[in-house]
């Protein structure tokens, strides 16, 4: 007997979002701390939730999975229905594919059954009907009939790169010494290790009972440099602790302890045509836990699609559209597991700091990517992250991944793109951006030799600086107007006032009238219209800074901006084909212990 996955409960610290582990319905009663549910007679209990459904087709398509079983622990006289659901067009079909009832005569038993071999598209799921008052579900699990010979062997390590996130990796550290690292107990036991990136070097090693736990204080080379770093790390493990799997996670995610183990359990399973497979979890909201961000993404020349966005989690709906495949390029590194095969000296990411390196690897590298229900982090969203510095970044480095991965992207097109990113940010006033614009594409152009040689923490120092930085309310010189605010918000801009703001090149050039309170997360340009000034207000941290006017400004960002685009016509193509041919220089080992001074610790 092999065990799938857990019937795991809402808990603490983690996620209580009921409805993502069970729906209940009558007089029912859950006791969070004993972690037991109690029925009152024709009560029911459906499982057929995000994280307590099973995802069958995925698991028969994927895996050497060939029969399916579910063991509940149940006191008491229930009715229980084995089931299929799936998503269909216009409506959910739903069959009971096996029914039958118990009696546990007050005592706590395992109580078995089998479904039928093989899944569509959709999920398996249980019913529980209590047929007396006082009847209780405690636990549960997936199983299959298979020997334990038969799975394949493997081990993980866990990377993690921080900077200054102490308080979740302490948490997350926590959950996993308990649950895993120090759990006898636990199947992934002796097959986890983590290392942690410190790229702020501020961690205290003393926190961390586990000696499975190793940190790295790493030089502030971004999520690239973190996790290469990791990379390099597992590279270098002696062959008795060597790793079949890394599983790449953001440090300022909640973990799911289970998410981790059906990762594990997927990889032991694998068909051989599957053994180079990446596992993805999706990205769940930390402020609305039911809230999928994002189950995978699709590159589409840089603009970024977040597959699957959106889902309210809670509806059976939406996790049965989770079950439908979509073409995905990459699985974003807040959580990701890829086999070692592709980890090698001579394969190593980007080094881009931020903002793209997890999608540039995976286009290089990624064959299958398997995303289930169940697997997934939570994670603050990203509109609550504001920085300017994402301006230099975002656009420099999809040039660079659109080049080095020959993806088709014409001058023209990029000329086209960048001129509206560009005029939206001088429009908007927000001419920092507009310049860190320029000198992300001004970079792209200075070419592979230029990368070479730079050091990607003092770039960063230099972009940081110049971007605009949030600050409180009663520092800025201009005062805050909610109500101005909120109308801002709900605008809808008519067909007359898009025309004026068009004609009149958003009032740039008419004398000022107003001054404008404006999210930080890009304003529409019409909420600018005429304004002298503007109040950038974000609302997650209640921060906020101010931009004005500025004719100079425009003028000179004016100038830089057609010096861009004839170097553009000039040099593009040579350019992209230049970061083609020559990627594998700042992508091998050697390149990166010296770019991370790696090298001199070693020496040491």
């Amino acid at each position: 007997m092999v065990k799938l996955q857990n019937i795991i409960y809402p808990q603490t610290g983690i996620c209580v979002e009921e409805a993502l582990f069970f729906r209940r319905y009558g007089e029912v009663r859950y006791c969070l701390a004993d972690e037991y549910i109690e029925l009152e007679e024709e009560a029911m209990l459906s499982f057929d939730t995000y994280f307590n459904g099973f995802s069958a087709s995925k698991w028969y398509k994927y895996t050497k999975l060939e029969n399916l079983n579910v063991c509940l622990k149940l006191q008491g006289k229930f009715r229980v229905s084995l089931l299929y659901k799936e998503k269909m067009p216009t409506q959910v079909a739903a069959r009971v594919v096996d029914e039958f009832y118990c009696d546990t005569a007050g005592e706590v038993r395992e109580i078995c059954g089998r479904f039928p071999d093989g899944g569509e598209q959709g999920m398996y799921t249980f019913n529980l009907m209590a047929l007396e008052d006082g009847a209780r579900f405690h636990a549960g699990y997936y199983y299959t009939d298979m020997d334990a010979e038969e799975l394949q062997e493997v081990s993980a390590a866990l990377i993690i790169c921080t900077y200054k996130r102490e308080k979740y990796v302490y948490k997350n550290m926590r959950i996993l010494e308990q649950e895993i690292l120090e759990n006898d107990q636990s199947e992934l036991a002796g097959r986890l290790r983590v290392f942690i990136a410190d790229n702020a070097k501020t961690l205290d090693r003393q926190k961390f009972k586990s000696r499975k736990i190793k940190v790295f204080p790493n030089k502030n080379a971004g999520g690239a440099g973190g996790f290469t770093r990791g990379l390099l790390e597992a590279l270098r493990l002696p062959e008795t602790d060597r790793v079949t799997h890394v599983l790449l996670m953001d440090d300022d995610v909640v973990i799911q302890p289970e998410s981790i183990y059906r990762t594990y359990r997927l990889l032991t399973m694998l068909k051989p045509e599957y053994r180079e497979a990446y596992v993805g979890g999706a990205m769940l909201r930390t402020d609305a836990q039911w809230f999928q961000t994002e189950s995978g993404g699709y590159w589409n020349k840089g603009q970024l699609i977040s597959r699957k966005c959106g889902l309210d989690l809670r509806a059976l709906d939406a996790c049965l559209y989770n079950e439908w495949e979509e073409r995905c390029d990459y699985n974003a590194w807040f959580y990701c597991a890829m086999p070692m095969e592709v980890v090698r000296e001579d394969n190593l990411p980007l080094p881009i700091f931020i903002r793209g390196d997890d999608v540039e690897y995976g286009l290089r590298n990624m064959k299958h990517l398997i995303l289930m229900n169940g697997i997934c982090v939570w994670h603050e969203p990203f509109e609550n992250k504001y920085s300017s510095s994402y301006y230099y970044y975002i656009f420099r480095n999809k040039l660079i991944d659109n080049a080095v991965r020959n993806i088709p992207y014409t001058e023209k097109q990029f000329r086209k793109e960048f001129g509206k990113w560009f005029l939206r940010e001088v429009f908007t006033l927000r001419y920092r951006n507009a310049w860190l614009l320029l000198d992300g594409a001004n970079d792209f152009f200075r070419g592979i030799d230029w990368m070479k040689e730079q050091d990607g923490e003092e770039i960063n120092r230099r972009v940081m600086e110049k971007g605009y930085r949030l600050e409180h309310m009663e520092e800025l010189p201009l005062p805050f107007d909610y109500s101005a605010y909120q109308r801002t918000v709900e605008f809808r801009e008519s067909k007359w006032q898009r025309l004026k703001r068009l004609i009149f090149l958003n009032g740039i050039f008419l004398k000022p009238d107003r001054m404008a309170v404006v999210p930080v997360a890009e304003p529409h340009i019409a909420h600018l219209y005429r304004a002298g000034a503007a109040l950038n207000y974000d609302f997650a941290s209640r921060k906020g800074f101010v931009t004005y006017r500025d004719t100079g400004s425009m003028k000179e960002l004016h100038q830089a901006y057609r010096k861009l685009m004839r170097l553009a016509r000039k040099r593009y193509d040579a350019v992209k084909g230049e970061w083609q041919e020559r990627v594998r220089e700042i992508t091998d080992g050697e390149f990166w212990r010296r770019y991370l001074g790696c090298e001199a610790e070693e020496r040491e």
